[in-house]
């Protein structure tokens, strides 16, 4: 278990400071050496946004989770506001953070234009709950997948995907995290989100 824990930190570090370095992307020099500088920290007037942690409510011994997958507008980049989708908001979505042995339901309404899907990337899932291509969601439509968490720790994400799509419905915002956290968490290892 100590093995596992400590690569879900490394791989939450990993992904920490490839976003970070994203984020300072255009703003670095090279030199004839290759190494870069940020120039200034001044220069970025935008914070990293950090998605808020999805609450359930609770229904007996099922954790209920409610996804509205819906149009809004983000600012991005200085030139002014961009059209995004988002989950839960204009853009992303929240944290879904589970533990192993979890019963739940998700109720994902799509208020959306167009057809979409959610799929659970890396979850183990029954075949209905999986949200990809073959469980499209309508327009004005709910999809509620149920199912027990039944895997060890993780960080995984969700995504749409619909059939031929997915890389569209993506690149305007749809998307992110889920932790899966073992039912006997070490205390050396960071547990605050």
């Amino acid at each position: 278990m100590r093995r596992r824990q400590f690569l879900r930190v490394a791989v939450l570090s990993a992904g920490v400071w490839g976003v970070g370095s994203l984020a300072g992307c255009g703003s670095q020099e090279g030199s004839a050496s290759g190494s870069r500088s940020i120039t200034s920290a001044s220069e970025f007037s935008t914070a990293l946004p950090v998605p808020p942690l999805l609450e359930a409510a609770k229904n007996g011994d099922i954790s209920h989770y409610s996804m509205r997958l819906q149009a809004g507008t983000s600012s991005i980049v200085p030139a002014g506001p961009s059209t995004t989708w988002g989950i839960n908001g204009p853009f992303l979505g929240p944290t879904l953070r589970l533990k192993q042995g979890e019963k739940l339901r998700v109720d994902v309404k799509n208020d959306l234009p167009e057809t979409t899907s959610l799929h659970w990337h890396g979850m183990r899932v029954p075949a209905d709950a999986d949200g990809g291509p073959h469980s499209e969601i309508a327009p004005g439509e709910t999809w509620s997948p149920e199912w027990t968490v039944d895997q060890p720790a993780a960080t995984l994400w969700y995504h749409p995907h619909p059939h031929g799509k997915t890389e569209s419905h993506v690149y305007k915002g749809l998307g992110g995290f889920i932790i899966v956290d073992d039912t006997e968490e070490p205390t050396e290892f960071p547990h605050e989100y």
